[in-house]
């Protein structure tokens, strides 16, 4: 899963092991972790207001994983980074 949420170019890092996954996004993207639970239903953790922390059951499957790589990838595509 680590590799799959490195291909976003918007990520900065991706750090954890396992499934304890962390997601850093820039600061202008802050509200990405909002948009997972209140639009896509897909509740995650936080480190601080940009790393979206992921601390999946262990019985996750591959389709929940697939489901939340589609979400990201969504909020992801109509997020936009001014610079």
């Amino acid at each position: 899963m680590i590799g799959e949420v490195n291909k976003f170019e918007q990520v900065k890092e991706v750090r954890g092991r396992g499934l304890m996954i962390g997601i850093e996004l820039p600061e202008e993207l802050a509200h990405v972790r909002k948009e997972l639970l209140f639009k896509h239903h897909i509740f995650t953790g936080e480190a601080k207001p940009n790393v979206i922390r992921l601390l999946p059951a262990l019985n996750l499957t591959k389709v929940h994983a697939d489901r939340f790589l589609e979400a990201f990838s969504t909020v992801l595509s109509h997020s936009t980074i001014t610079q």
